[in-house]
């Protein structure tokens, strides 16, 4: 499973979907899908989209 959902919004944009769980850093599972999700998030251009935004 993806633990990422990106969906294209017509000419909006994208709705994305992360992780239905909140995660916590002392838990090697949420390590894991958090790396998981970062991964998933910069493969389709949106991470670094993200932080761009933020840092300007």
């Amino acid at each position: 499973m993806e633990p990422v959902r990106v969906e294209e919004v017509e000419d909006k944009g994208s709705i994305i979907v992360l992780t239905p769980e909140l995660l916590r850093s002392n838990s090697p599972d949420h390590l894991v899908l958090a790396r998981r999700v970062r991964q998933s998030l910069e493969a389709r251009g949106l991470l670094r989209w993200l932080l761009d935004t933020h840092s300007a």
